[in-house]
């Protein structure tokens, strides 16, 4: 429970470094002379440099573990997040935040941790849990930002433009102190660090079923099974062959159609509630933080109906709920762009469509374990980085829509997203899709 703590924390910290720019963009704008186009930019280099960070750390969690892999993005992470206040200019902020990228790799480490400690039956609930309490920080970033931003500013009276450049220094701090702690008080798995198993899991569990079972192993038995289950650490041939498994395809266009979305529009929202209703900038982050604030259960939502559908239907009942959630959120998606004519009915739609695109991160995650178990850690960082080409390829269009045109970029999004809806009828898990096409022989 230590390592689910702390892998959601993890996250929950990484997301208020890598999205710390996005509610004080109002101000950052102003400051530098910002163009629609340039703003866009900066979005798309904050996620496109995370894709590459994402397939690299999957392999290397299987190599050395998740907690060493957490703690070093962290902290390496928390570097640029802290040089972000320096720029000067609009290529300057592209480049810093392409750097701030690496912290949205902390999603793989976070993912694998969990997967690690749970059993199979529960693993898709935990999953959910980790990955929404972590993207809960984009919700808490918005709310924080913009106070911290008017504590310099309005209280303190310091000019706008150090105002935005001394706030991101908090969360820079807050990066680099929780990476130290994930390494100083965490460990890889049941069996402790991954590097050096010990035997400790083994002798407790010995312990607490010699009670229960007259024909137990012995404890030297136990300890041998506890080495011999020590996870796997495949190379790079193996990563090579999930990225060839269809399923590994899928789940990565259905991850693009969830966290990517969720990605992108973290990166609009305060810009765009500040400009299409005419609010200040912290109201702007205060109605932002609905979105990922939703974090706090919708996700898990997800993850826990995932592992019911399967409890009644086996993997057939994780792919029905994919199905209708990602159907959903591409539904509520495309009302969106038909309930701006005021603010509170823009609301109202915008937590509905938050709900089931952060579930959809859940269910999607429900599925994952099951595809190949022995290189999880792989997959999971193929699939990341899907989410993470969703996030780019997404804030490509709110670019493409960005002059006053941003309802038709969510429009867009909710038509992408009901397509592939329909694509969880190609799965194939276990030898199971959701419906089965019988042959009959004469």
């Amino acid at each position: 429970m230590r390592a689910f703590h702390f892998s959601w924390l993890s996250f929950l910290t990484a997301f208020t470094g890598w999205f710390a720019i996005a509610p004080l963009m109002p101000s950052i704008r102003k400051d530098l002379k910002l163009t629609p186009d340039q703003i866009a930019d900066s979005n798309i280099s904050s996620v496109s440099s995370t894709i590459i960070f994402r397939v690299l750390v999957g392999p290397l969690c299987d190599r050395i573990g998740p907690r060493r892999v957490m703690s070093v993005l962290l902290m390496v992470g928390a570097i640029p997040v802290g040089l972000s206040g320096l720029v000067q200019s609009a290529e300057g902020l592209i480049a810093v935040r392409f750097f701030v990228g690496i912290l949205g790799a902390t999603f793989v480490p976070c993912q694998f941790w969990t997967t690690q400690m749970f059993n199979s039956n529960v693993v898709g609930s935990a999953n959910a849990l980790v990955g929404g309490w972590g993207n809960m920080g984009a919700g808490i970033t918005y709310v924080l930002m913009p106070l911290i931003f008017d504590a310099f500013f309005v209280t303190a009276g310091i000019s706008e433009s150090l105002s935005w450049r001394v706030t991101l220094i908090f969360p820079a701090l807050l990066c680099f102190v929780i990476g130290l702690c994930d390494f100083l008080f965490t460990v890889d798995c049941p069996q402790g660090d991954w590097l050096h198993p010990t035997t400790e899991t083994a002798s407790e569990v010995h312990k607490a079923t010699s009670d229960k079972k007259d024909d137990i192993r012995s404890i030297d038995e136990t300890e041998k099974q506890a080495h011999h289950q020590a996870p796997p650490r495949p190379g790079m041939k193996q990563f090579l062959l999930a990225l060839k498994d269809p399923n590994v395809i899928i789940l990565m266009f259905m991850y693009a159609c969830s966290f990517g979305v969720e990605l992108a529009v973290d990166n609009v929202l305060a810009v765009f509630f500040h400009d299409h209703f005419n609010i200040s900038q912290k109201s702007a982050g205060l109605i932002g933080s609905l979105f990922g604030l939703m974090n706090l259960f919708s996700r898990a939502t997800g993850g826990f109906i995932s592992d019911y559908a399967n409890e009644k239907m086996g993997i057939r009942g994780r792919m029905l709920v994919q199905f209708i959630v990602l159907l959903l959120e591409g539904l509520f998606l495309l009302i969106f762009r038909f309930s701006l004519h005021n603010l509170g009915e823009a609301i109202v739609i915008l937590i509905i469509f938050s709900y089931f695109t952060q579930a959809c991160c859940g269910t999607s995650f429900g599925i994952v374990p099951f595809v190949d178990p022995a290189i999880v850690g792989a997959i999971s960082g193929l699939i990341g980085a899907g989410g993470n080409i969703g996030g780019v390829a997404f804030n490509a269009v709110f670019k493409l829509y960005s002059g006053g045109d941003t309802p038709i970029g969510f429009m867009v999004l909710g038509i992408v997203v009901m397509v592939v809806s329909f694509s969880t009828f190609l799965l194939k898990i276990d030898g199971r899709r959701l419906i089965e096409f019988k042959k009959s022989y004469s």
